[in-house]
């Protein structure tokens, strides 16, 4: 199939589905986790411990402290796989390659997404090339792009660098341009950053790694999500899943 037999509306509504999916995988987590058999093994633990006993955190506010903790990380995660997996989809469509050429592997280690220039049109190709440039890159000589992509970055283990590191040697061994997208604006530590940035990635982050998207996949998705049914589509569904955290069957143990 060729990019022109891939309408954009196609791919926008495939792209909704994954959110929907996702916010399914909450609503799910919140079942489970906020219900009252949970709650009671969660209040029973805390009772038996000798640590959080002897300072009163014992109690059921302090589980629904730890159940909304844990929740507030679910939904980080998620919005990560949303940024991880989706792009890969959208790299596929967009180039007329397979997922499994997108998703590449070094050595046991899945590059988020590989553009080998072998394995696109010449133009595709030229595409690659005049996006780089114009985010002030210089990829004379290479033969494609590996992308790794992260909506936040925080790495708490060094594991988590030596995977960088080692993937940026497994790109540069095969002649492929390293691009890090980080499209959170808060959350990146300049430690490891700098760290990787001595090993051989090329970092952006912020709205320059949304406007690399946008400019390499010809498809915005930041402002299709901006408008006003989608919005209101996803703000509706989020909404009704988060609140029932607050009708769960752990919240009827508080008084608030």
């Amino acid at each position: 199939m060729s990019n022109a037999e891939t309408p954009p509306n196609v791919v926008e509504q495939r792209f909704l589905n994954i959110l929907k999916s996702h916010i399914q995988g909450w609503e799910a987590k919140i079942q489970n986790d906020f219900s009252a058999q949970n709650y009671q093994r969660e209040l029973q633990n805390l009772k038996t411990d000798p640590v959080y006993s002897k300072f009163a955190l014992d109690c059921p506010e302090y589980v629904l402290v730890r159940l909304i903790g844990r929740m507030s990380i679910s939904v980080g995660r998620r919005l990560g796989e949303i940024y991880d997996k989706l792009p890969r989809f959208v790299a596929s469509a967009r180039f007329n390659i397979t997922p499994e050429q997108v998703a590449e592997k070094f050595d046991g280690l899945e590059l988020d997404i590989g553009l080998r220039f072998s394995s696109v049109s010449s133009n595709d190709e030229n595409h690659v090339r005049t996006t780089l440039q114009k985010f002030g890159f210089s990829d004379s000589g290479t033969d494609g792009a590996g992308i790794e992509i992260r909506y936040n970055f925080n790495p708490n283990d060094s594991a988590r660098l030596r995977k960088d590191i080692s993937m940026v040697g497994h790109l540069k061994a095969a002649n492929l341009f390293p691009i890090y997208l980080i499209y959170s604006a808060i959350s990146p530590r300049d430690d490891a950053i700098n760290r990787l940035t001595r090993a051989g990635w090329y970092f952006l982050q912020g709205e320059q790694a949304s406007q690399f998207t946008s400019e390499l996949f010809g498809i915005d998705f930041l402002k299709f999500m901006d408008e006003p049914e989608v919005k209101e589509e996803i703000h509706n569904e989020v909404q009704r899943v988060m609140k029932s955290i607050f009708t769960s069957e752990a919240f009827q143990n508080v008084e608030i």
